[in-house]
């Protein structure tokens, strides 16, 4: 059976256009993988920001934001229970010395300083009744002393009569022996008396001492009690501007609850906060311009805080010239520490992700601006802008600063 010819034409025609499309295939796959094994891109050089090697000076700076603070902090605290009765300044101000911020309530502190007040009444009237027992006391032991000495004297006078008396027989031998013994009994009575006289100041000082130790602590006790009750009106002990008032009139409060905190308008200090990254080479009395508000002013690092808090270290700047006026605690200010001048080093632009004594792959600019060809660079120190350029690089080359991350797997780029 014989096939038409119409349709093994048709078939041909398939067969190529087929070929024709596959051979195109390919010639295009192939062009692709030819042009991308080339490594080069054509891209706009206004894409990127150019910058230029250069020698010059490098001055190390690292910037950091923070707040003024006062240098010192003044809480007020609650030295006993109670409630809030009575809120007198607030915020923002002014106070002296003995200003009242806020009343205080607490019942049971009237009746704590009334019933001190009577313990130490009750114990003085018992020191001073003590004091006239004691007097009395010596002067009865005097009279007791004297009695001893008149009846000693009397039996010593009996005693001679009765030898006298004896020799004419007048008297007795037991008689004169009688005289003679009590002569004696008198005499060492009278000399324990006078020994007793001469100890009763002793015995009376250790006892007044006693009882002035309790009156005395009785008084202490009345002292605290009229303090506690003096801290029920809540005063400044300096001169500045309240900051902060915690409580509202009717809430309570416990001992140490923190009521109100004052800061002193004219001694202020800027408390920057320096990454952790940046902080190594912060070092005391390194120069800080501070700028505040538009204006700029001088300092010195004073402080560095010894710990890191949220991936910051906080750094404590005092003001060599007078702080500006007008300017308050939480103020927000901006900082720049100067590290240290270097002289005479290469240095560039700093690129993006570029960090201090690492080593970057950047995209350094031919003589033409035609291309750019893909370098490892080495850097050393930097500042805010700029950054040391240990190796790899001369004076006048250029390099590509800007971000290039889409062109990571290329290493030559050609310029239009």
């Amino acid at each position: 059976m014989r096939i038409p010819e119409k349709n093994s034409n048709r078939l041909i025609h398939f067969k190529k256009i087929f070929v024709v499309i596959s051979v195109a295939s390919i010639l295009v796959f192939a062009w692709s993988r030819l042009h991308a094994m080339s490594n080069i891109t054509e891209v706009s050089l206004e894409d990127f920001i150019i910058a230029t090697v250069e020698r010059g000076d490098l001055i190390r700076e690292v910037r950091a934001p923070g707040t003024i603070v006062p240098i010192d902090l003044n809480f007020l605290s609650a030295t006993s229970h109670g409630r809030v009765k009575e809120i007198l300044l607030k915020a923002s101000d002014e106070v002296d010395i003995g200003s009242v911020i806020m009343v205080l309530d607490n019942p049971n502190l009237s009746q704590a300083v009334d019933e001190a007040k009577f313990e130490v009444e009750v114990l003085q009237a018992a020191y001073n009744s003590l004091q006239q027992r004691w007097q009395q006391s010596i002067l009865k032991q005097r009279i007791v002393v004297a009695d001893f000495g008149a009846r000693y004297e009397m039996s010593k006078l009996r005693r001679q009569a009765n030898q006298r008396l004896l020799k004419t027989g007048a008297v007795s031998n037991i008689d004169y022996n009688e005289s003679i013994l009590l002569e004696q009994q008198l005499k060492f009575q009278h000399k324990l008396e006078v020994e007793l006289l001469e100890n009763i100041p002793a015995l009376k000082q250790a006892e007044l001492l006693a009882a002035q130790a309790q009156t005395n602590k009785a008084r202490r006790q009345l002292a605290l009690q009229e303090k506690l009750a003096d801290d029920l009106y809540v005063k400044a002990t300096t001169k500045g501007v309240v900051q902060e008032v915690t409580l509202q009139v009717g809430e309570p409060f416990s001992i140490g609850t923190v009521l109100a905190r004052i800061a002193q308008q004219d001694n202020l200090k800027a408390e920057l906060q320096v990454q952790e990254s940046q902080v190594k080479d912060v070092k005391k009395g390194q120069t800080v311009t501070l700028s505040v508000g538009g204006h700029m002013l001088q300092g010195t690092v004073r402080r560095i805080n010894p710990s890191v808090e949220q991936g910051v270290v906080k750094v404590d700047v005092f003001f060599i010239d007078e702080i500006l006026k007008g300017a308050r605690p939480d103020l927000r200010i901006e900082g720049v520490i100067k590290l240290e001048h270097l002289e005479g080093i290469l240095k560039l632009k700093r690129p993006v992700f570029t960090q201090e004594y690492a080593s970057s792959s950047l995209f350094v600019v031919n003589e033409t601006n035609t291309s750019a060809i893909r370098q490892q660079i080495k850097f050393g120190r930097s500042s805010v802008d700029d950054i040391e350029v240990l190796s790899s690089l001369k004076a006048g080359d250029q390099v590509i600063v800007s971000s290039t991350n889409k062109y990571n797997e290329l290493k030559q780029l050609s310029l239009r």
